[in-house]
């Protein structure tokens, strides 16, 4: 009888149940799981707001005057207090949802599907024997599942999209993608401003994949390191890859969060205030030639 075998590695989440007909899969659990820990965590900090914090009221504030102050420190104060619920909540929930993976038994312990001879204690299947590679885990950090990524991105470039015609108006927000005008403004060379509007309408395309995919392939990576280290030397995987992949969880949460911010900065600033910024700096640089 043969120990055990590494775990099949399915990409697509798996399910484990349905709820009044509705598929649970595992990392739906996980994306639930995440919410409730943040409501636990934020009722409990905040529900006796003291003027001197302490404890965790006091992590939770300085965590979140860190991400008020970095994101202010990018786009100011006044574009700063509108980016900063969707910048914080996505760094928060990111952070938590991958952190996840670093807690026993999240894809080491589930169901044993198709098994001839199945080891396991009730539900519970152990993780060895021959059938060991069947299991369908219980559990999985939620940010390894394609769809909620690409639902992520989405809400990042959409919402790009709607403060850009907030603060830019309608006419010079769609003159960066539609820039037809300058065929009658430039002539023939108008035709590399329309060119480059519609690279920048494919840009924002392919930033939904940018962003869905770097965030799945880092944490997908790391939750299956973890899965197959646990079993063949699980003190080693204890010891070096779950500090990695907690300081992994907090990068990819940072990158994905700030990488939304700079793009709601850029897509809220003016082509034209760019342009006007550059020939400021250019007569200063003439005139201290002179």
């Amino acid at each position: 009888m043969q120990l055990w075998k590494l775990p099949e590695i399915s990409i697509a989440p798996e399910q484990i149940g349905t709820l009044f007909g509705f598929p649970i899969t595992n990392t739906l659990l996980g994306t639930w799981i995440a919410i409730i820990v943040l409501l636990i965590v934020f009722g409990f900090g905040l529900r006796k707001r003291n003027l001197i914090p302490s404890g965790l009221q006091n992590a939770l504030e300085w965590m979140i005057e860190f991400l008020l102050g970095l994101v202010e420190g990018v786009s100011g104060k006044e574009k700063g207090k509108r980016f900063f619920p969707l910048v914080a909540t996505f760094f928060i929930f990111i952070m938590v949802a991958n952190l996840l993976d670093v807690i026993p038994g999240v894809d080491t312990l589930g169901t044993v599907h198709g098994a001839a001879h199945p080891v396991q204690l009730g539900p519970i299947a152990l993780l060895f024997g021959e059938d060991s590679n069947k299991l369908i885990p219980w559990l999985r950090p939620a940010t390894t599942d394609l769809n909620l990524n690409i639902s992520m991105a989405i809400v990042s470039v959409v919402a790009t999209q709607f403060f850009g015609f907030h603060v830019l108006g309608s006419k010079e927000q769609l003159s960066k993608y539609f820039n037809f005008r300058a065929l009658f403004t430039k002539g023939p060379m108008g035709l590399v401003d329309v060119f480059v509007g519609l690279l920048e309408v494919v840009s924002e395309l392919g930033r939904i994949i940018s962003f869905s995919f770097r965030l799945f392939g880092n944490v997908f990576a790391g939750s299956v390191l973890l899965a197959v280290f646990a079993f063949l030397l699980p003190v080693v995987a204890t010891v070096v890859f779950i500090p990695f992949e907690m300081f992994v969880a907090i990068i990819q949460a940072f990158v994905f969060s700030f990488l939304t911010l700079l793009f709601m900065e850029v897509g809220t600033t003016s082509h034209e205030g760019h342009h006007e910024a550059g020939e400021e700096v250019g007569e200063h640089s003439v005139a201290a030639a002179h």
